[in-house]
């Protein structure tokens, strides 16, 4: 896929870059979350003789627990995540998966857990870093100015859409108070 998108800056179809490295950031951030994934399964495993002699979850492995909670249904390719989940449901409750599948607060959800395994479209910021890094990777001359005023676009658009809201919600305000 990098190769790919590579190919497409070199022949100046940077929109067509531009959708696709999506992609490649969705595979470095599941991929980044299994890692973490990992080490919280580990982790927890270590300390299963802690887990099964008390009846909450201890503080020191809340992190660990929760976060295998909520990537569960968000790994689909790893079924025994789910399987653990249900575990805990069973273990810990309702209410506990419910907090962490739902990132209430104090969940204790892991924010790298969380980021990586977010469903929103990744920032121009970053998707522009991405298209940098395969461009050198594959020793592309790519002007790169184009992407980024397009991404600096969408950016001064977003502050243009928000000041015009802030500005219609304080002068429906005032019309409220006289």
């Amino acid at each position: 896929m990098r190769k790919e998108i590579a190919q497409f800056l070199q022949a100046g179809q940077e929109p067509i870059a531009r959708i696709r490295v999506e992609h490649v950031i969705r595979e470095q951030n599941i991929w980044a979350a299994y890692e973490i994934l990992e080490l919280f399964c580990e982790f927890v495993l270590a300390r299963v003789p802690i887990l099964e002699s008390q009846k909450d979850c201890p503080p020191e492995l809340r992190e660990a627990v929760a976060s295998i909670i909520f990537a569960a249904p968000r790994c689909s390719d790893v079924p025994d995540l789910l399987q653990i989940k249900n575990l805990f449901a069973t273990k810990y409750g309702k209410e506990f998966v419910i907090a962490a599948t739902e990132l209430r607060p104090d969940s204790g959800v892991n924010r790298a857990i969380i980021e990586k395994l977010s469903v929103s479209a990744p920032s121009g910021e970053i998707r522009l870093k991405v298209l940098k890094e395969i461009a050198q990777e594959y020793s592309v001359e790519w002007d790169s100015s184009g992407t980024e005023a397009e991404f600096n676009k969408k950016y001064e658009d977003l502050l243009l859409l928000e000041s015009v809201l802030c500005i219609l919600v304080v002068s429906t305000y005032n019309s409220e108070m006289t």
